[in-house]
């Protein structure tokens, strides 16, 4: 093997390993045009055809012109802007006005329970109902007497 075809192969395995510079990847490049390749080198000039390709490619001039413009004018930024502020006010506005429209629980000294936790754990209310249990062991006891 001549020193051109070590030079050229040491070049493949470097590309590879995406470690030549700008210079040796054209060095690469030219060799593989111009002198062919062998077999062990078939697959780099494929992939350097399909890249060389690739960047041959352009946007077709009429598709090229219904692109807009990079940064866009200034009146469709102003009404982006005032989208987001728009859909801003909107979520402010429900957030607070959830709390507004929202029916409480029950009624505990006249203040509002929204939480149903809340008002089951508030026990000191239901002392008064005790009261209403003796009237009931009242009858018994003279119900038990009366036989």
């Amino acid at each position: 093997m001549n020193e051109r075809q070590k030079r050229i192969e040491q070049l493949a395995g470097r590309w590879t390993e995406a470690r030549t510079s700008e210079a040796e990847e054209r060095e690469l490049r030219e060799w593989l045009r111009e002198e062919g390749s062998a077999a062990s080198q078939r697959d780099l000039s494929l992939l350097f055809e399909g890249f060389d390709a690739l960047a041959a490619e352009r946007m077709p001039e009429s598709a090229a012109s219904r692109l807009p413009a990079p940064g866009g004018s200034r009146r469709r930024r102003m009404a982006v802007r005032w989208t987001i502020a728009a859909a801003a006010v909107v979520a402010l506005g429900v957030i607070l006005g959830a709390g507004v429209l929202r029916k409480p629980y029950c009624y505990i000294d006249g203040r509002p329970v929204y939480d149903r936790e809340e008002a089951l754990q508030t026990t000191a209310y239901f002392d008064a109902f005790a009261a209403l249990d003796a009237p009931d062991r009242l009858l018994d006891v003279w119900m038990d007497d009366q036989k």
